[in-house]
C-alpha cells in the first residue's frame, strides 16, 4: 500500500455520504474527493454472478425485494438502488474502476455464510469466482478477502494459497488474535469501539494488520491512529478526510 494518510480511511461500502452505499456513484465520488480505500461487501445470485450488495434481502437499500441468492442477476437488475438511478453492480462492473491501479487499498468481505443459501459446492464457486473477478482487475497485493468466519476464510486459503485473508471480529480478544494466527491472516479488523490497546500491540506483534472500524470523526480517527491502527473503516469517508486536511494532519 502506498502510504496517503495513517491510518489509511477505508471507504465503507464506498461512502454513505450523497449516494447509496455500495453503488458506482457512491466509490466514484470518493475517488474523486481522495479516498484511496475501500470496504465492501458481495454475495452470489442464482445464476452464479458476484453482486456488490451487504444485505441477503435487496429491500433495505433498493427499490425491490426479495434475496440475492434466489434472484437472477437479470431479475436484480430490474430494481434500482434507492434515490438513485444505478442497478446493483456486479463485482467486476466495480473493480473496473480500479483496473490495475495500484495506488489504493480493498477489503473484499465475503457475506456468505455456511447454511444460508450456500453448501460445500456453492461457497466453493462464490469463492472462485470473487477471486478470479478480483485477479482481472485489481493489482496483486493491493487487496484482502475478509470473512467473520475462520471457516470460509480458511477455504480461501485452501483454494488459492496465494490470496490475503483478514478476519473481522467484534471487540478484540487474545482467541480472536489466535484464530487469525492459526488461519494465516494478513489482517485483523476489530471494532475501534472495545478493542483494547494491548491486544491491538499483541496483533501488530505477531505481524498482523489492524483495521479499527469505525472512525466517523476527526477524534475518532486520530483514536485509530493513536492505537496503531494501519487501516480504519469510515461510513463517511470524504468529510473524515477532509478534516484531516484541514487539521494538517496529511
Amino acid at each position: 500500500m502506498s502510504k496517503v494518510e495513517y491510518p489509511r480511511i477505508l471507504g465503507h461500502r464506498g461512502t454513505q455520504e450523497m449516494f447509496t452505499e455500495n453503488g458506482i456513484k457512491a466509490f466514484e465520488y470518493s475517488l474523486a474527493n481522495g479516498i484511496t480505500g475501500f470496504e465492501t461487501d458481495f454475495h452470489l445470485t442464482a445464476d452464479g454472478v458476484v453482486v456488490v450488495m451487504h444485505d441477503y434481502d435487496i429491500k433495505r437499500t433498493t427499490t425491490g425485494e426479495g434475496v440475492i441468492e434466489t434472484m437472477t442477476l437479470a431479475e436484480l437488475k430490474l430494481c434500482k438502488l434507492k434515490n438513485s438511478d444505478e442497478t446493483v453492480p456486479t463485482a467486476d462492473e466495480l473493480f473496473e474502476l480500479f483496473d490495475h491501479r495500484r495506488d489504493f487499498y480493498f477489503e473484499l468481505e465475503l457475506k456468505a455464510r455456511y447454511g444460508e443459501y450456500y453448501d460445500d459446492s456453492r461457497m466453493d464457486e462464490y469463492i472462485n469466482k470473487l477471486y478470479a473477478s478480483a485477479a482481472a482487475h485489481l493489482s496483486h497485493g493491493t487487496y484482502v478477502f475478509t470473512c467473520f468466519d475462520t471457516r470460509i476464510l480458511k477455504r480461501v486459503k485452501q483454494l488459492h494459497p496465494d490470496a490475503k485473508v483478514g478476519l473481522i471480529s467484534g471487540g478484540l480478544t487474545q482467541a480472536l488474535v489466535d484464530a487469525a494466527i492459526d488461519t494465516q491472516c494478513y489482517s485483523i479488523a476489530p471494532t475501534l469501539a472495545g478493542t483494547e490497546q494491548a491486544l491491538v500491540d499483541a496483533a501488530k506483534a505477531a505481524g498482523l494488520k489492524v483495521n479499527l472500524w469505525h472512525s466517523e470523526t476527526l477524534e475518532l480517527w486520530r483514536k485509530a491512529r493513536d492505537m496503531g491502527a494501519d487501516v480504519s473503516t469510515n461510513n463517511h469517508p470524504v468529510a473524515v478526510l477532509k478534516a484531516l486536511r484541514e487539521a494538517g494532519l496529511v
